[in-house]
């Protein structure tokens, strides 16, 4: 047995005639909060509107908040030689690949950093340079490691110890 809503039924929406609005401001401002939004929207609403609404009605056009894709800054240089790199090795086969090992160091920061930032965008757009945002490479207080593979082995993990 399934269930439907009777045409008319339940209490009127508070912002029917604000939705587009709402959903403009998330796509002018990504990073802004639901109260943020909310706090922009109330002079023309004209009664109280709580955030989740705000929250249901940029879900009802597919808009979530997600966390950006975080990326390091690539100067026009840095995008030069990685395609060079590419190139020279596009016709490689897997016995070439099979001699190549990949590493790479990360941090873990002791101290809060950009990582709440959120932003409302669509499903399918995480790529998308108005949701991207630019990490800091600076060191702040926290944990650095370093590891490294290649086919079929891999190195321990290695902690850095910074001076």
């Amino acid at each position: 047995m399934s269930f439907t809503r009777r045409p008319g039924s339940g209490r009127p929406r508070q912002t029917s005639r604000q939705d587009h609005q709402i959903v403009r401001n998330a796509c002018v401002q990504p990073t802004a909060s639901s109260a943020n939004i909310q706090a922009q929207m109330e002079p023309s609403l004209g009664a109280p509107v709580s955030s989740q609404t705000i929250r249901r009605r940029l879900a009802e056009e597919h808009l979530g908040s997600r966390c950006p894709l975080l990326v390091q800054t690539l100067t026009p240089s840095h995008r030069r030689l990685r395609l060079e790199w590419c190139r020279a090795r596009g016709n490689w086969t897997a016995a070439e690949w099979n001699q190549v090992a990949f590493s790479d160091e990360s941090g873990f920061n002791l101290s809060s950093d950009n990582n709440r930032v959120r932003a409302w965008r669509p499903r399918g757009e995480r790529l998308n340079p108005v949701f991207v945002l630019q990490r800091h490479t600076t060191h702040t207080a926290g944990v650095r490691v370093w590891g490294a593979i290649a086919y079929n082995t891999r190195s321990p993990l290695v902690l850095i110890v910074s001076p």
